[in-house]
């Protein structure tokens, strides 16, 4: 497994410099177009973002703009604009967002405004801003390249947050290194298709290699793809978070995730 900046030691905060591409092309080749069914088909996945938006205040009645950050194909947005709220939504996969477009057809024209961009490109969508709610949800945020731009997304969403905002934070931690069996994990089984994939622990993130076996034309097809996610810890994005001027307005845990709901 590839490693990156290991020379810097523990104490030191480890960049991936590879870590877009690897997403991007990850995505691109293998995971954009098995997501939603990977993650339960599309009714369980716009169950599960009405759940969690619910949970955190975010579909309160009114009027007001949201920032979608690695938006996907679209479930907290359809929820979101469905409730009155104008969504900029944001994705690096122009593939999610071809089907974001479908998930949320029917919402009102411009209820939804797609953007391709980075997470971290904060200048292709601050001009939207202030918003009233800001959510980067479903692991999204370990997919940066590093903890430091981690910060710094956290510092810039502070400015875009209008005041008595919600800033919405979902992801998994990974405090415990698995290793051998425990380390490769199903996600989901069908006749014709399995998706498996197999975690390896470094320091400070975490590589993902998906396996996907797809039966076709009478045999069996691999695809395997690559690559890191960060072992983000609450404690660190909390501490961040007090320094650009957030406050917790709550802090829980929610299929495997935890769930920060920052305010200012």
């Amino acid at each position: 497994m590839p490693q990156f900046y290991s020379h810097l030691g523990p104490s030191m905060t480890s960049e991936y410099p590879e870590a877009d591409a690897r997403v991007e092309e990850h995505y691109r080749s293998l995971l954009a177009a098995r997501y939603t069914w990977m993650m339960g088909g599309l009714d369980s996945c716009l169950n599960g973002a009405r759940e969690l938006l619910a949970s955190t205040g975010a579909l309160e009645a009114g009027a007001g703009s949201v920032l979608d950050l690695g938006c996907g194909p679209g479930f907290h947005a359809r929820a979101l604009a469905a409730s009155g709220k104008r969504v900029v939504a944001v994705d690096n996969s122009a593939a999610l967002l071809r089907e974001l477009s479908d998930v949320c057809a029917g919402v009102g024209a411009g209820a939804v405004v797609p953007i391709q961009a980075e997470l971290s490109d904060t200048e292709r969508f601050a001009s939207f801003g202030p918003f009233k709610t800001i959510l980067c949800v479903g692991d999204t945020l370990t997919h940066l390249r590093s903890l430091y731009v981690v910060d710094e997304l956290i510092d810039d969403l502070s400015r875009v947050l209008s005041p008595g905002g919600l800033l919405i934070l979902e992801f998994r931690e990974q405090p415990r290194d698995l290793s051998g069996q425990d380390a490769v994990l199903t996600l989901r089984a069908e006749r014709d298709r399995i998706m498996q994939c197999v975690l390896h622990f470094e320091p400070e993130c975490v590589w993902i290699t998906d396996v996907v076996h797809e039966w076709a034309d009478g045999k069996w097809h691999v695809m395997k793809s690559s690559y890191p996610k960060l072992r983000l810890s609450a404690a660190r994005i909390l501490s961040r978070a007090a320094a650009a001027g957030l406050q917790v307005h709550s802090d829980s845990r929610r299929a495997g995730r935890r769930v920060l709901v920052l305010t200012r």
